[in-house]
């Protein structure tokens, strides 16, 4: 485990997969909310007059983090604020799969579509790893701000 957490190349690996991951996603939100809108709504765990609100700042959000991840900025923090989604989006996928809905995810909007299953939540669960090793390394390397 002290490997893991004093390597430098592991937390920069991982930073910078999930933080890519975030950028993208929040792009192709931005570009469309309406259709991220209807996406969220599939879901069917909202009420279709809030449908909006997530759609118009969730990809703000992600797109933030994963700058922030990829810069190396606030790491503890931001780590946190992915890991911490990807679980609520891990649940949602989940839940959704359990009630047998066949939809698509809304991970990637207007770019792939992927529908909620057992593979979106092994990709989720591999990210939420990486946001694990993020969170935990002692590793002050390839930081832009090394203070939490």
């Amino acid at each position: 485990m002290e490997m893991l957490k004093n390597n430098p190349y592991i937390p920069l690996i991982s930073r910078i997969i999930v933080g890519s991951v975030f950028i993208v996603v929040g792009v192709t939100k931005i570009l469309d909310p309406k259709l991220f809108a209807n996406e969220i709504g599939n879901y069917d765990l909202l009420p279709n007059y809030v449908l909006h609100i997530p759609a118009i700042i969730l990809p703000w959000i992600e797109l933030v983090v994963g700058m922030l991840l990829v810069l190396g900025i606030k790491l503890k923090t931001n780590s946190l604020i992915a890991g911490t989604l990807l679980v609520i989006f891990t649940i949602g996928v989940i839940t959704a799969w359990s009630r047998g809905l066949d939809i698509n995810c809304g991970c990637f909007s207007a770019i792939k579509e992927e529908k909620v299953g057992l593979s979106k939540v092994l990709q989720n669960s591999g990210l939420i790893l990486l946001t694990i090793l993020t969170f935990i390394s002692n590793s002050t390397k390839f930081k832009l701000k090394s203070e939490d």
